[in-house]
């Protein structure tokens, strides 16, 4: 989308909901985001998408909506194209993560997801399956010279997630991108937020987790952190560690799915995902 035609989006809703002094504050795939002032004088976050249709967030805003007094962030408007979040002050999880204490950050992870997997809601609005979510997977096309270790590990994630899709129980609502940077900590506790808006196997909520906090690569790909992470996270959310294991593989795997874009070459999360790929293999809990 063209800077013009962004900046009349911009002025349009501003207009529509009263919004005034927006300050950009970064810029997604699918969005741009602003930091502006209400009517009431409050901040908030205004999150415009490229297009009306979201991408992989179509039903994250109104997921977060039934998820209204739980660890999420407060949705104030949403139509379109365009979202209004209230602005969340404190540190992300991954901030608090790279400051020295990633422990309290993983804790504080956990706090949130049994916020919103402890009484699963029932949503009327459409979300996502993991089924279709991990549609592109099986479809990946490998270059002749993709070495050979990262094909055999995303032929065995890809054969994960086809098992666990096959074998999952009642689906439940899930945040679908719940991670150390995607929740901030306030002063009344921690709130996540972009959620994707997917519904399936509850072992799936904190796999994207494990491929995180971003800026600790040492920290994220050490042996002794993924078993204890893995086994802290299936405890919190009451699910098999071995589900979780191979969801997290599953989801290295597809997230190297997307950017190879069809035709996958090298990746430089290949040897995370040896890492999961490996400790999947060898989880019996």
């Amino acid at each position: 989308m063209s800077r013009n035609v962004m900046t009349d989006d911009l002025n349009t809703v501003l207009a529509r909901w009263q919004l005034t002094q927006a300050e950009h504050l970064s810029q997604t795939a699918i969005a741009q985001l602003w930091r502006v002032r209400r009517a009431d004088g409050t901040s908030a976050v205004l999150k415009l998408y490229k297009n009306a249709t979201r991408g992989n967030e179509s039903a994250g805003a109104k997921l977060l909506t039934a998820w209204s007094g739980r660890a999420v962030v407060e949705i104030l408007e949403n139509d379109g194209a365009a979202m209004l979040m209230q602005w969340l002050d404190g540190p992300s999880l991954g901030d608090i993560a790279r400051s020295g204490d990633a422990k309290q950050a993983d804790q504080l992870l956990c706090e949130t997801a049994q916020s919103l997997q402890q009484h699963p809601i029932s949503m009327r609005a459409p979300l996502r399956s993991l089924g279709d979510a991990f549609s592109l997977l099986p479809q990946l096309t490998y270059c002749t010279n993709c070495p050979t270790p990262l094909r055999k590990n995303m032929l065995r994630a890809t054969a994960m997630a086809n098992h666990l899709l096959a074998t999952q129980p009642s689906p439940v609502p899930l945040h679908g991108d719940l991670h150390h940077d995607n929740v901030i900590l306030t002063v009344t506790g921690p709130k996540a937020f972009d959620a994707k808006g997917y519904t399936g196997d509850p072992a799936f909520e904190l796999a994207n987790a494990l491929r995180h906090p971003k800026g600790l690569p040492a920290h994220v790909k050490d042996h002794k952190r993924i078993t204890q992470t893995t086994q802290l996270f299936a405890q919190a959310l009451g699910v098999p560690c071995h589900r979780l294991a191979q969801w997290a593989a599953a989801k290295c795997a597809l997230s190297i799915c997307w950017r190879a874009n069809g035709l996958l070459i090298q990746d430089d999360e290949a040897d995370l995902l040896s890492l999961l790929v490996e400790q999947a293999l060898a989880t019996e809990c």
